[in-house]
């Protein structure tokens, strides 16, 4: 990025912004491990594969914040850009029948005007040509955001139902990528998962665009 490109950022910050590259575990993503984490040993997660472009760090932060909160649209296309460059090496456009992303409840795509994990997707669809299904996935439940919540039982109980499918015929058999900006704790990406199960897909795969760095 050229000096003076994201409004609102640190021009220095933005160009400092670590990306994520392998060895990583085969399952997470998480950086360090050359095949499987221990945590994906000892809990394997419902997903196949999952990949981030970054450590959800001060820059992340604030430009996300920005973003959402703020309604600071201009950043989102420097954040699509950030995540164009650097798509992970280990997924392909091959791979997948069609981009799926964490749908907003209705009351919440009013008041912030549009959905953060749509864009992204359609931002990858621009380079990998691969459709944005939007008519499959819904949010049925307004949850509170997970931010305001401290304990993993909490977002566990907030976000338990939030989802439902009303198209299962088009998850059967395919292969998905789960869209999302940021992954935390993965209540979400577990709860949205859960539900798209029921519908055997062929595979669930998952990538967003930063992920917090895990609790030593």
């Amino acid at each position: 990025m050229g000096v003076g490109q994201v409004p609102y950022l640190c021009d220095a910050c933005w160009e400092q912004i670590e990306f994520l590259k392998p060895p990583w575990c085969r399952i997470c993503g998480l950086p360090g491990w050359s095949a499987v984490c221990a945590d994906c040993c000892a809990r394997p997660p419902l997903f196949r594969r999952l990949r981030a472009v970054t450590f959800y760090e001060p820059t992340l932060r604030e430009a996300i914040h920005l973003m959402k909160y703020e309604k600071k649209q201009i950043i989102s296309k420097h954040l699509i850009q950030l995540l164009q460059a650097h798509l992970p090496e280990d997924f392909s456009s091959t791979d997948y029948d069609f981009l799926l992303p964490i749908p907003l409840h209705t009351n919440r795509f009013r008041q912030r005007g549009f959905n953060q994990s749509e864009q992204i997707a359609h931002g990858i669809a621009q380079v990998w040509r691969v459709p944005v299904r939007v008519d499959i996935l819904f949010r049925i439940r307004d949850t509170a955001p997970l931010s305001r919540l401290s304990s993993h039982e909490e977002r566990v109980k907030n976000i338990a139902g939030a989802f439902e499918i009303r198209s299962p015929d088009l998850i059967q058999n395919r292969k998905i990528l789960l869209i999302d900006d940021i992954f935390t704790t993965g209540t979400t990406i577990n709860e949205t998962l859960k539900v798209l199960q029921v519908a055997n897909p062929d595979c669930v795969d998952v990538l967003t665009l930063t992920r917090t760095r895990p609790s030593l």
